[in-house]
């Protein structure tokens, strides 16, 4: 049923793209000496279409019309092309973009395999990258690039909010449902690190296969375990099916057994009902009723998509708004010249709120510790989220000197 859920959406989705509401890249044109323009690489139809896709593409549009539409006098455009998540062709795309100078920045890029390759690809190159759905610090670490920024989700970060909060208030007993595939392994041993750091313990974990419909009987192991929590290590419609079968555990719709998800999305939440979902614990970089100006940039978001911004989305309006500004700071869309002025210019906007930009490309801002509402506790379309904790960037992402960065100065 899920699967079929969600595929009647990514169906929906594909049919407004061939209707022409939004624009899809499938030839790569030569680049445009008076134009700038934005390339976003985005699942399309895959696991990941419903947290960035065509939402990524409505977030980079209202970018451009807060921007005025110009910069340095040439207008912007935004084209996106579908990556399927493979790392190879987000690669090829990222190659041809960046050859024929067609695009001056790539966005979103969700996944951590697809960003890792386009990463390669970008680092000689002159045009900046950002990344939002992206789990893996290594984009910060050993492979990081001079013009690649990792905006919005990370994995370090999310691990020591979920799993060293939770643990740090009494959840010691863990078992991890890990997808199987570079994202589950990495965020694995980090989880697994940081609950051991904390006092806790993982008392097990299984595996499973990306796309995997049957997820009941490895969850029915982690609640036999006697773990307090289960943790699970996953995204997209592989989480929505890992909680949604997990509410047939008596442990855990009893609430006995606490739910915890290292890669969350509001939409995920939105599919999973709240019913189903009602006790999660989960972090974000963004809720959008945070606060008054969360909430006004989110409304204009949902006039344009039908949905309140997931944080993936609202991080591709935060990271080309800072674009935007270094850009016009600079007189120059050259990219090493853009990140410098980056760095400079204060990151204030509706999303982050407050945030910085280190050498190492991470852009440090708050994250949320948070917890899905009960039914009778929703009182507004959309808020399904009450916030726990907002725990500060310079706690939650791992220290500047700690990631083997060969940008940072030792």
């Amino acid at each position: 049923m899920i699967k079929q859920y969600i595929s009647a959406i990514c169906r929906l989705w594909v049919g407004i793209a061939i209707l022409g509401r939004i624009g899809l890249v499938f030839a790569t044109p030569a680049g445009d000496p008076e134009t700038i323009t934005i390339g976003l690489l985005l699942d399309m139809k895959g696991s990941y279409a419903h947290i960035a896709g065509q939402g990524s593409v409505t977030a980079a549009r209202l970018a451009i019309e807060d921007a005025g539409g110009t910069l340095l006098g040439k207008p912007v455009r935004v084209i996106f092309a579908d990556h399927e998540n493979e790392p190879a062709v987000a690669a090829r795309i990222a190659r041809e973009w960046t050859d024929r100078s067609t695009v001056q920045v790539i966005a979103d890029v969700v996944g951590s395999p697809t960003a890792l390759a386009v990463q390669e690809v970008i680092r000689n190159r002159d045009v900046v990258a950002f990344y939002n759905g992206v789990m893996t610090p290594a984009l910060t670490g050993k492979a990081c690039a001079a013009n690649g920024i990792h905006w919005m989700y990370d994995g370090y970060a999310f691990n020591q909010v979920i799993g060293g909060e939770l643990t740090r208030l009494g959840a010691r007993r863990w078992f991890l449902v890990v997808v199987d595939n570079q994202f589950g392994r990495d965020v694995q041993q980090s989880l697994t690190t940081v609950i051991q750091k904390n006092g806790g313990t993982v008392v097990g974990s299984i595996t499973h296969a990306r796309g995997e419909e049957h997820l009941f009987g490895k969850l029915r192991v982690a609640a036999q375990s006697g773990a307090e929590v289960i943790g699970l290590v996953n995204a997209g419609t592989d989480l929505i099916a890992s909680v949604r079968q997990a509410y047939d555990l008596l442990g855990v719709s009893r609430g006995k057994i606490m739910l915890a998800a290292v890669a969350t999305t509001l939409s995920d939440v939105h599919v999973m009902q709240p019913q189903l979902a009602q006790g999660l614990k989960l972090t974000h970089a963004f809720y959008w009723n945070r606060d008054e100006e969360s909430r006004i940039w989110s409304r204009r978001f949902y006039e344009r998509s039908g949905s309140m911004p997931t944080d993936l989305q609202a991080g591709v309006y935060s990271a080309l708004t800072h674009y935007f500004k270094a850009v016009s700071a600079a007189g120059t869309v050259e990219s090493r010249a853009v990140v410098s002025k980056m760095r400079e210019i204060p990151i204030r906007d509706p999303i982050v709120g407050k945030g910085i930009l280190r050498p190492d490309g991470r852009m440090v801002h708050d994250v949320l510790l948070l917890q899905v509402r009960k039914p009778g506790e929703i009182a507004v379309a959309w808020d399904y989220l009450r916030i726990l904790e907002t725990i500060p960037g310079e706690t939650a992402f791992r220290p500047l000197a700690e990631g083997g960065c060969p940008l940072v100065a030792r």
